[in-house]
């Protein structure tokens, strides 16, 4: 029997065959997920917080105010007398004593006496000058308002106190004419300083005690 030669690949038929052998080799190393190379992440902008609104002012509060101490001595000092003592908004102190606690009532024809006797101060009124001269003492740029009842000697009651006062230290600059109230009652209405005037104690005075003091209209 003839035999025929074995014919053998030539060693052109084989490079293709190798060479994507090695392709497919190198497609499947690119496509594994541990040889896979992640694209640089982009930079994210970041806003800025808003800043916050700065907070709104407020107006003064009683319990704000230089006078506050002297608001607190006075209404403790007064309690349970006739004698009232209100803080007002703007931090002024207003006090107010019944006009039968402040002045006597001229008679009509009782004489040089009696119409004296009708501007003059009763005790119960010098007491609450004296307290009110010790806060305006503490208070070196607090002022007061004075105020008697609309009548033909209002004026001159109101130079008495005037008088009371400048007679415990206070000067007459710090203590102006109001207008007359609508009630019976006397006024006496310490203003508040201007805001950021700082208290500044008298040193010959002591500050405002808790605690009340004697009754001024001896009740």
């Amino acid at each position: 029997m003839e035999r025929y030669p074995q014919r053998r690949p030539s060693a052109t038929s084989a490079e293709p065959a190798r060479f994507r052998f090695w392709m497919t080799v190198l497609a499947l190393a690119a496509g594994l997920p541990g040889c896979q190379t992640s694209p640089p992440a982009t930079p994210v902008a970041t806003t800025p917080a808003p800043e916050a609104p700065a907070p709104a002012v407020k107006p003064p509060s009683p319990g704000d105010s230089p006078l506050a101490a002297e608001a607190k001595w006075l209404t403790e000092l007064f309690a349970g007398t006739p004698v009232q003592v209100v803080g007002e908004r703007d931090g002024s102190v207003r006090l107010s004593v019944p006009m039968k606690y402040a002045f006597d009532t001229a008679q009509p024809g009782g004489g040089a006496g009696s119409a004296q006797a009708a501007v003059a101060p009763k005790a119960p009124l010098l007491a609450v000058l004296d307290k009110v001269s010790q806060s305006l003492k503490r208070q070196p740029t607090a002022k007061l308002q004075a105020a008697a009842p609309a009548g033909p000697r209002s004026a001159e009651r109101v130079a008495a106190m005037r008088t009371q006062l400048a007679n415990r230290g206070v000067p007459g600059w710090r203590v102006a004419a109001a207008a007359p109230p609508a009630d019976d009652q006397v006024l006496l209405r310490l203003v508040a300083p201007p805001v950021g005037m700082r208290l500044q104690e008298d040193g010959t005075l002591a500050p405002p005690a808790s605690g009340r003091g004697s009754n001024p209209t001896g009740r």
